[in-house]
């Protein structure tokens, strides 16, 4: 689909003009700064200021930062950092000079808080010359970086920001080709790239070549901003594409919007709806984008780089406000936990900040723990502050930033979720508090369209727009519920002991969450012990005798009268009981909240009752109270059986973190997602761990190639040696994690290019069940595992073709230009049976060809019989892989150095590393003939019918054997005799032996018996000294060649340890799923829930055992090559220093 480039609406004149203010260095602790002239650049992409010019009248230099980063801007100084004592100071020192005698003097201060890091970004504090324009610096500023928050952005978009932020931060009107690359690499330790650039740039950029200089109006050209983006990252594998793909250096439009409707556009896309690029539509494109009436190469990169060629569908991010009329209970809200702090939840800082910066980045739950404060003021903070050592902040000062901040990104109502541990007066505070502050904000009584009573659904988020609402215990009025109120409370306390200890097993969460996060990822081993809990827990249950009182539900204070009346349609309750309570009561406003572990525990043994219950009533989950670092949850685990709120630490930069924000990136950051259906009709059944098909749902099919990366450098100080990891998180059938990653490119951080053939960097995920929850992550790391940048793609959101995807940081913040450029095909899935079907509609003319192909067989019957006999043979073969017999005839050649092993039938095997249709199947050919299998694990395929006769006698085999395959495979590597014959390394000794007869023999026998004179005294007669320098640069030359050959010896067995495991994982899985169908097909799953749960169990937890074990092995066998590998460099180095140590000594006399 090809996206609109809207026009920027108008910006206020004042602020393009700019404003003259005074810029606080170090506030508030010394009154220090200067006097700058503050602008908006003309296309909004960065806020500068310049110092007030010298003496001499030149100006100093100035600085910048990109609006996109502005988190927050507002009235007043940082809260967390302004001393009183010095609002006098700064008030003598400017008042009745630089601002006006009338004015009130907090009012002109502005604070923009900027940067890429969630919890502490910078700060910039300016003071305005008078309140008016304070408040319109102030809204203005917000208004433009909530524009760019909330849309998305092309690769040229951050290149040309980057750019105007060395423009408007120009020392004078010109600079240098070398102060320009500075300003983009600030790094000193790139001196190397740098100074490589230079001399392209000058080489290749005409305008640079003739004038030396760059000016401020170059750096407004469009054409000369994409010109230096071209050469600063190459892109020769653009090149290469082109070329390969159009058979010519130029191409007319007409060609490449056929091209673009065909290749670049989902063909599952309404037409009507999403209309075909016509050629208006395309004119336009080429007048804003400089191109003519034909294209070459770089008029294909500009396009590729543009805003109509986004990876993603912008309909998916924008808000769809006809979505939001549904109950309340049928969205997932983003949802945060212990909002307040800054870090873990021990010693740590809790500050108001964080409940700004967690509103304006579209979080519409926030939590609250309360507890009594001094001077009968509640405050906020993690606990006893003896027991957690945490800060505490003022109820009051929370109040009044979530008023400020509420409703700025997102007009959808806010969830106050309070734990309390206040006593009644200070409740009542709390409550005087929220009415006061929030005034007509704060949703205090129900809506007459939607009682408090059973089967009445809850409102719509539509409807509850710029409403706050508070998450609390209720008092019942009646008498009968007073009591029913007691006994829950009472529950609640009970709830301590069970969701609060940590005493369950560990292991069985894992059994399920592992599927997502992986065996490494938890934190698991926590020094706060359970066992402990009795010591710390007083006698009288008071909130201040336990560190694990984040634990339960809600706090055990008794709740106020007033803070009460203030509950309505989040009316927390206590201890979940049952579902059939639950359902009895038909009450939707009565929201429980659980730990994580209690939620798994419900997810496991009621998956499809809890999945039920989440479509009448909220859930909320929290982590448990062991993560005390803070750690989250893997939030998908819970979406995925319609829990709508799965709070999570917005402090803690982790995988979980990631998913959660870019999960709610869609529908324009409000903060509310729409359901699936199957999570919200009631008539609709859903099973969160179902592995074959969703009811309604059509599957998908994906395959993303992995091509190459730009720009890396620009997140990092040094030379980078990168991988590309591709995951995939949704359903459990659905997620693959730490299964696919590309090859590592040593020491380019420009544009590494990571494919060099599919089985590399071509992976295919066959069938995703349920393509609405399904995310796929990108994740570039460096040979030290840091991470340099990721992004989760929401699969229904992928646009097909060649496609840059944009990289964020572990906050999920823009890294600005920073991309990986890859080629995607997302289809619907169709089954085997049916593909070749499918096949036939969407492309008839190749299956005419195949039609005329066996027609033409059939006429050579005796050809066509010897060919079927070879598939049966190779068939055989890899049945006798699979059982590993000593006997079998293969058995004796299936060493793993056996180069044969690689080939397929019919000479498929692609060895070249190049962008034409036959080696880049992985995403060429892809496009014409969607449903081609490729093998992500495997260099070799055979046909259909064949492949899954291999498969299904592979994991017959493996599920009868107790040993696998892959522990029983030789792997060994070649002699170094062996690997001196490669023609790499023989070479040398061709050439050195031409040059210099019996020279080698001669030095390879010196000393290895008595007569090693006679040998020295032959060579000496024979040749001169000047020898010895020719041996010794041979030896090592050769040497050099050895190694590269051991290299590549290792890259070759690695492979096929990595092909076999990947084979054998693949053999398991089907084999467990095919045992649990027959294993269950004759239990329904209505009338007997439990023992269909127990069998499915009983599968998964064969499957992750069989996992681990499989992947022992394979770790084992790679140390085992490595060990082999160490040892032939050991002995080829010495080899080298034996024969130069001779060569030395042979003419030493």
């Amino acid at each position: 689909m090809i996206g609109r480039k809207e026009s920027p609406p108008p910006v206020d004149s004042a602020l393009i003009d700019g404003i003259r203010v005074f810029k606080f260095k170090n506030l508030p602790d010394h009154v220090q700064g200067e006097f700058v002239k503050l602008a908006i650049s003309p296309n909004r992409h960065v806020l500068f200021w310049r110092s007030s010019t010298t003496d001499e009248g030149e100006e100093k230099e100035s600085d910048a930062i990109f609006v996109d980063e502005i988190v927050d801007v507002f009235i007043g100084c940082p809260n967390e950092s302004t001393k009183p004592k010095d609002d006098a100071r700064i008030k003598r020192v400017f008042a009745g000079t630089f601002t006006t005698a009338a004015c009130v003097f907090n009012d002109c201060f502005v604070t923009v808080m900027f940067g890429k890091d969630f919890v502490n970004p910078h700060s910039m504090v300016f003071l305005a010359d008078s309140n008016e324009n304070a408040k319109l610096w102030s809204s203005e500023l917000r208004r433009l970086s909530l524009e760019r928050y909330t849309d998305l952005k092309s690769t040229f978009y951050y290149w040309q920001r980057l750019i105007s932020k060395v423009q408007y931060t120009m020392p004078g009107d010109s600079i240098t080709v070398k102060q320009l690359l500075d300003s983009i690499f600030p790094s000193a330790r790139l001196k190397e790239e740098k100074k490589y650039l230079e001399k392209s740039l000058l080489k290749h950029v005409p305008i640079l070549k003739e004038k030396k200089r760059v000016t401020q109006a170059l750096l407004e050209d469009e054409v000369f901003v994409f010109t230096l983006y071209k050469e600063i990252t190459g892109r020769h594998e653009v090149e290469e594409i082109f070329k390969k793909r159009f058979s010519s250096d130029t191409i007319s439009s007409l060609e490449f919007r056929v091209y673009i409707n065909k290749f670049q556009r989902d063909s599952r896309l309404n037409e009507v709806l999403y209309p075909m690029l016509a050629e208006e539509g395309w004119t336009k494109i080429a007048d804003e984008l400089n191109i003519g009436d034909h294209l070459n190469c770089n008029d294909f990169l500009r396009y590729l780089t543009s805003p109509y060629n986004l990876a993603l569908r912008k309909d998916r991010f924008t808000l769809k406000e006809e979505d939001m009329h549904k109950p309340i209970s049928h969205y997932f809200i983003n949802s945060s936990h212990n909002t307040y702090l800054k870090g873990k939840q021990m010693k740590s800082r809790s500050a108001v900040s964080m409940y700004r910066y967690a509103l304006l980045a579209g979080c519409r739950s926030v939590e609250l723990d309360c507890w009594d404060g001094p001077n009968n003021e509640p405050m906020i903070t993690h606990g006893p502050t003896h027991i957690c050592f945490c800060t505490t902040i003022l109820f009051r000062d929370v109040i009044q930033a979530i008023a400020e901040t509420a409703f700025v990104t997102s007009a959808f109502p806010v969830i106050l979720s309070f734990e309390n541990h206040c006593s009644f007066k200070q409740q009542s505070k709390m409550a005087q508090y929220c009415k006061e502050i929030f005034g007509d904000l704060l949703l205090t009584d129900t809506l007459p369209d939607y009682p408090i009573e059973a089967g009445v659904n809850l409102p719509s988020p539509y409807v509850l727009r710029r409403k706050i609402l508070i998450k609390n215990k209720k008092i019942e009025r009646k008498p009968n519920d007073i009591r029913r109120s007691g006994s829950s409370r009472s529950v609640m306390v009970n709830q301590q002991s069970t969701d609060s200890g940590g005493t369950e097993d560990e292991a069985v969460e894992r059994s399920v969450t592992r599927i997502y996060i992986g065996d490494s990822y938890e934190a698991d081993q926590i020094v706060y012990s359970a066992n402990n809990n009795n010591h710390i827990i007083n006698n009288n249950g008071s909130p201040h005798g336990s560190i694990r009182e984040k634990e339960k539900e809600e706090g055990d204070q008794p709740v106020g009268t007033e803070l009460s009346d203030l509950v309505n349609y989040m009316r927390a309750m206590g201890k979940f009981t049952s579902f059939v309570e639950a359902d009895t009561r038909q009450i939707s406003s009565e929201m429980y909240s659980m730990n994580e572990t209690k939620a798994i525990d419900l997810l496991k043994q009621h998956a499809e009752r809890f999945v039920n219950h989440n479509k009448r009533q909220i859930t909320r989950v929290f982590p448990r109270g062991s993560r005390v670092d803070s750690s989250n949850f893997m939030p998908m685990v819970f979406w995925n059986c319609g829990c709508q709120m799965a709070a999570v630490n917005l402090q803690t930069a982790d995988v979980p973190n990631q998913v959660n924000f870019a999960f709610f990136e869609q529908n324009g950051k409000s903060g509310y997602i729409l359901k699936p259906p199957c999570m919200r009709r009631q008539n609709v059944r859903f099973d969160p761990f179902e592995v074959d098909k969703v009811e309604n749902v059509v599957p998908n099919s994906l395959t993303i190639t992995i091509i190459s990366g730009q720009l890396f450098n620009l997140v990092s100080d040094r030379k980078l040696s990168t991988y590309v990891e591709v995951d995939l998180y949704g359903l459990p059938s659905d997620s693959c994690k730490k299964l696919y990653k590309t090859k590592t490119v040593p020491n380019e951080g420009l544009n590494p290019v990571f494919y060099d053939k599919p089985a590399n960097s071509t992976f295919k995920f066959d069938k995703i069940i349920l393509p609405e929850m399904a995310y796929l992550r990108l994740t570039v790391m460096d040979e030290s595992q840091k991470m340099i940048g990721q992004r989760l793609l929401p699969v229904t959101a992928l646009q097909p073709g060649y496609r840059h995807v944009l990289l964020r940081n572990a906050f999920n913040r823009p890294l600005g230009p920073v991309s990986l450029f890859v080629h995607i095909d997302v289809q619907d899935y169709v089954c085997d049976a049916h593909r070749d079907l499918v096949d036939a509609l969407q492309n008839p003319i190749l299956a005419m060809n195949k039609v005329k192909a066996l027609e033409t067989v059939l006429e050579n019957p005796t050809e066509f019989a010897s060919r079927v006999e070879q598939n049966k043979r190779l068939l055989e073969v890899l049945e006798s892989i699979g059982k590993g017999s000593p006997m079998s005839e293969f058995s004796t050649s299936i060493d793993a150095n056996d180069d044969s092993f690689e080939k397929e039938p019919g000479g498929r095997l692609e060895k070249q590393a190049s962008f034409d249709r036959v080696s880049m199947s992985g995403f060429e050919t892809d496009i014409s003939t969607p449903h081609t299998p490729i093998s992500p694990t495997s260099e070799y395929s055979f046909h259909k019918n064949s492949s899954e006769k291999k498969h299904i006698a592979l994991s017959e085999l493996v599920a009868s054997k107790s040993d696998f395959y892959l522990q029983q495979m030789v792997v060994s590597m070649p002699s170094l005799e062996k690997l001196e014959n490669h023609p790499k390394v023989a070479k040398h000794d061709k050439m050195i032996r031409k040059k210099y007869p019996r020279m080698l023999e001669a030095v390879a026998g010196f000393g290895e018996h008595n007569s090693y004179q006679l040998i020295a005294d032959d060579v000496r007669a024979t040749f001169d000294r000047s020898v010895v320098q020719s041996i010794v640069k041979f030896s090592r030359d050769k040497n050099e060649a050895l190694l590269s050959v051991v290299e590549m010896e290792r890259k070759k067995l690695h492979k096929r340890i990595d092909m076999t495991h990947d084979s054998e994982l693949k053999s398991i899985n089907k084999i467990n799923q095919k045992s649990r169908l027959e294993e269950t097909s004759g239990i329904d799953k209505r009338v007997n829930p439990n023992e269909y749960r127990r069998i499915s169990e009983k599968y998964v937890r064969r499957g992750v055992e069989e996992n681990r074990k499989l992947q022992s092995i394979r770790n084992k066998r790679i140390s085992e090559l490595n060990d082999q590998v160490n040892g032939l460099r050991l002995e080829a180095n010495v080899r080298m220093e034996e024969t130069i140590h001779r060569v030395n000594q042979i003419f030493s006399k």
